[in-house]
């Protein structure tokens, strides 16, 4: 294998366990923000909310289509005016239920935030515990993607170190072994080695992932070229042949 004067993106395009929980902890978190954040709206909807009662203006529904609506739509159109405020009108989706025991001409009970009329329904479309699960399980699966990504985060620094700091040192190699691992259908293999430091300390090492003809370039025996970090010897990174 030619040497490659680029490893940190060669460890970045293979690091495949690292990606996959990255994406975890990035989508759990934005999910788990976004519910906490609709809990605490909800929280202060339940507190502060006043009550009023709305004429309702029109009943109408939308039928269920493969392009739009999943299900049958169930509307009331109703009309309230605040205690010195516009009249407001809109459109809620409400159960079947309730949609079939009305009429123009008919009132119901809406609730609102007194500084915002626009946020009048007339139920709770989503229960209370809802948001607080979402939340907690959004969290679970950022927690799975650290789990999962933590390593490669790991050796990622490494790289970083050993590409800034680092120092060239010959290694031989002492197993060249697949790892069990497929990236994209390509059985994934590891050549390990070892090496000495300036201070003539043995360390052992392993390379990252390697396509199946890049480890059959390599024996037992063998001699290749690494990088160590000048601070941590032990921290080392295949580089293969000078």
């Amino acid at each position: 294998m030619s040497g490659d004067s680029q490893p940190v993106m060669r460890y970045l395009r293979t690091a495949l366990p690292m990606w996959v929980g990255t994406i975890f902890v990035v989508a759990g978190s934005i999910a788990s923000i976004a519910s906490v954040g609709e809990w605490r709206v909800a929280r202060r909807f339940d507190r502060d909310a006043v009550m009023a009662q709305a004429a309702v203006v029109d009943t109408s529904l939308e039928g269920a289509s493969r392009d739009g609506n999943q299900s049958t739509r169930y509307l009331v159109t109703y009309r309230f005016t605040p205690p010195n405020g516009a009249e407001v009108e809109q459109t809620e989706e409400i159960p079947l239920e309730t949609w079939e025991g009305l009429a123009a001409g008919d009132s119901v009970p809406v609730r609102y935030l007194p500084d915002d009329p626009g946020t009048a329904r007339t139920h709770s479309a989503t229960p209370a515990w809802v948001p607080p699960l979402v939340a907690a399980l959004t969290a679970a699966f950022a927690v799975l993607g650290v789990l999962i990504a933590r390593s490669g985060w790991r050796r990622l620094l490494v790289h970083v170190r050993v590409q800034r700091n680092g120092v060239a040192a010959q290694a031989t190699v002492i197993d060249v072994a697949p790892t069990g691992v497929t990236v994209n259908r390509v059985p994934q293999w590891r050549v390990r080695y070892e090496f000495r430091d300036g201070r003539g300390e043995r360390h052992e090492g392993a390379s990252d992932y390697l396509k199946p003809y890049e480890a059959a370039e390599w024996q037992t025996g063998d001699r290749g070229t690494v990088r160590y970090d000048r601070d941590r010897a032990a921290d080392s990174v295949w580089l293969g042949k000078a």
